[in-house]
Formats: structure tokens, sequence, C-alpha cells
């Protein structure tokens, strides 16, 4: 608020400024005369001491230039709470502290009773007052809105009753309300617990989906395993229906029974039919060979569905025969028995007869013509013909006849073949 200047006199020079705009102020001489006492009087207060306290009040210094009186204002407190009955005469310069502190307590008290700071300029005091009227005029406007309003609600006043029936109506309509809301209430119970049975299933429905997703899993799993299989299945079957294909075009009798020749004998897988005097051909090959034959005879037949007529040739390996009246034999030891015992030859004409029965029955169907033709116990061409019997007979002859023999064989197995891969 002020401060303190030093100065060579015995007096220290004071001052008052404005707690605004902070100028040095020069006190109104009418504050003067106001007294402590006067300032306990307007301010109701008995605490304030009416004698001044000098010794607590600082030195003062008056310059006679400007007549300001500048001090350094500092709080006081009133100590005791009793009036002095006596009171030592004041010098002048105690009684110029005095009025400093009269008006310090002024201004102290129009500080606390508004919300302005004293003391202040007269500058500062014109713009105070302008924004005070401008508060002033806001507040009689608002008084001016408020009375309209209470004029407004006073008038309102006489539809009293529409507003209690309204009252009445909106009480009725909170009693339904809450009777609605009970039931609600209740209901809410209700749905809460149809909810958890709800969240119950749906955990079970959870459970069982998981599990239906497992075995869903286990299915897919088995079901590609499966689909593996059969797609390893229709890979052999592919690979079936090819080597199937590749068997119908395969002549079975032609790989099966191997009919070539060897020189002047015919052969049948590589087992030489028949004897030469120069070649002795050991009697076990031309049994096998015999066995073959009658083999390849046997199949020829069945895959014909052809039946013979008096003779049946039963293969049997190296003892193969035709059955007939008799056991006609389709071997023989050799030596001096085969000049004596005839069946080996019989045996021979009745397979050279089941022959001719069978290519009788395929030049029947008149699309084959076989190469040589057969006369009871003889085979050959216009060339001439050769017998099978080996009594009377040259062992060359013999063996033309059995070659000549199975070259109609290998011509009836051609004939077989074809017919089977047609159908």
């Amino acid at each position: 608020m002020s401060s303190p200047t030093p100065s060579s006199s015995s007096l220290t020079q004071v001052s008052f400024s404005c707690q605004r705009c902070s100028r040095p102020l020069k006190l109104e001489n009418s504050l003067q005369a106001v007294t402590l006492k006067n300032i306990a009087q307007v301010s109701g207060s008995a605490t304030i001491q009416p004698t001044p306290d000098y010794i607590s009040s600082p030195p003062i210094n008056v310059h006679a230039d400007d007549g300001v009186i500048r001090r350094v204002v500092i709080e006081h407190t009133v100590k005791d709470d009793f009036c002095h009955l006596t009171k030592p005469e004041p010098t002048k310069t105690e009684a110029f502290g005095y009025k400093l502190r009269v008006a310090m307590e002024l201004f102290d008290i129009l500080s606390e009773t508004s919300e302005i700071d004293h003391p202040l300029c007269e500058e500062c005091t014109s713009t105070l007052f302008k924004e005070l009227d401008i508060k002033l005029r806001n507040i009689e406007e608002d008084c001016t809105q408020y009375r309209q309003v209470l004029m407004t609600l006073e008038n309102d006043s006489a539809d009293t009753t529409a507003v209690t029936s309204d009252i009445e109506a909106l009480r009725a309509e909170e009693e339904s309300l809450i009777a609605q809301l009970s039931e609600v209430a209740i209901q809410r119970e209700t749905v809460a617990e149809e909810l958890s049975q709800l969240a119950q299933q749906e955990a079970e429905l959870d459970e069982e989906e998981l599990q239906y997703h497992r075995d869903c899993n286990k299915y897919q799993q088995r079901l590609a395993e499966v689909q593996a299989q059969q797609e390893c299945i229709d890979n052999e079957l592919k690979y079936a229906h090819k080597q199937l294909e590749l068997l119908k075009k395969t002549n079975i009798f032609n790989t099966v029974f191997h009919i070539w020749h060897d020189g002047h004998f015919g052969t049948i897988n590589n087992f030489r039919l028949g004897r030469l005097p120069t070649i002795s051909v050991e009697w076990e090959e031309v049994n096998a060979a015999w066995g073959q034959t009658a083999l390849l005879l046997s199949s020829l037949a069945k895959a014909s569905n052809f039946t013979f007529t008096k003779y049946q040739v039963v293969p049997f390996g190296s003892q193969s025969y035709v059955e007939g009246e008799t056991k006609l034999p389709l071997y023989t030891t050799g030596g001096i028995r085969l000049f004596w015992d005839a069946k080996f030859d019989q045996g021979m004409v009745a397979f050279l007869d089941c022959l001719k029965q069978f290519l009788d029955s395929i030049e029947k169907q008149g699309t084959f013509n076989f190469p040589y033709k057969i006369d009871k116990s003889k085979i050959g061409d216009s060339g001439g013909f050769y017998s099978v019997k080996l009594h009377f007979n040259s062992e060359e002859q013999w063996t033309k006849a059995l070659k000549l023999m199975l070259i109609n064989l290998k011509w009836a197995l051609t004939f077989v073949s074809s017919q089977s891969r047609n159908s």
C-alpha cells in the first residue's frame, strides 16, 4: 500500500497509494477530523481503543513541498480490551501519527465492508462508479423481469383447480404405473429364471456342438481315409481293366501252347512230337508232347462248348489218354512191347478222330477251312496222306503226320482265339 522513504530529517514521509492504479494519493482534509471513536461508532466495534498507541506508531516525515504524508502501513492490533484513564499529552509528531492511524483504520473498514479495496484515486473511483452503474442497471432489469414473472404466476394461480385435477390424475396414473412396475418386476424375475434356464440349455448346446464338431472331424478323417482307399481301388481297377484289355487282345492259347517246328519235327511248348532213324527222340519227350497236344484239344473244345462223340480226350500230363469203350493211351515206353501192343496206335487214331470232329464243326460255320484233311487214321493234302500209326509205317511218315496234325491244331487255336476276341 505504501513504502517508507528515508530522509535526513527526524520524521519519515508516508504516502497512501491507489489500490487499482498504485499512484500516490493526497488525503482529503475532511478525513483529518475523524477520530477512532467515530470509527468505532460507525463500525459498531467496541474493541477499537480511542487512545492511540504512540509506542507502535511508526515515525513520520512531512515534506513541505507537496504536503503529502508518507509512511509504511503496518497492521495494527489492539492488544488490550480496556481504555486508559489517563494518557500523556501527545506531542505534535504523536498527534500526526494518530491521524494517520485513524485514516488507516477507516480505509480498512471500508475495504472489509465491500468488494473494493480502499483508498482509490478520483479516476479509478469514476471508473468504479461507471461499472457499478452498469451492474445496477442489469440488476434493475433482472428485477423488472422477476416482477413480470411474479405477476404471471399470480395470474395463473386462478387455474389451481385444473392443476389440482391434473395432479390427481397424475397421482392415479402414478399408482397405475407403480402397479405395472410391480407386475413388470414379477415378469422380470420370471424372465430371469427363463434366462437362467436358457443359459443352461445354451451351455448344453455348446457342449453338444463341440462334441458334434469332434465327431464331424472324426468322420471327415474317416471319409478322407475311405476316399484315399477308394482312389487306390479305382487306380487298381483301372489297372485291372487295362490288364484285362491287354489279356483280351492277348492270344492265351498261343501264349500257353506254343506250336512251332524243329526241322522235320513239329513241336509244342518245345517238346518234339515224333522220331527219326537219325534222331532218336526220347519217349518221355514224345509222351510230354502228346500230353500238351491232348490238353490243347480239350481246352479248345471247352472254349467252343464242343462235345466229342464216341471218344473223350483226357489230358493227364505225360500219361494222357483217350477214353472210349476202353482206355487208349497216348504214351508209350518203347521197346519190343511197342511192336506187340497196338493200343498206342489206337489211341493216336482215336485222338485224330476227335480232332476231325472239332475241325469239321468249325468248317461247318462256313468261314474257315483247314489246310490238311483227315481221313480216318491219315492226314494230308493233295501232295499225299500220312498215317499216325507206327505199325507198318516208317518213322519219317509217322513224324510227318504228327507235324501236319499240329499245324491243323495251330489253325484251330487261331480261330478260337479270334472268336473269343470278337465276343
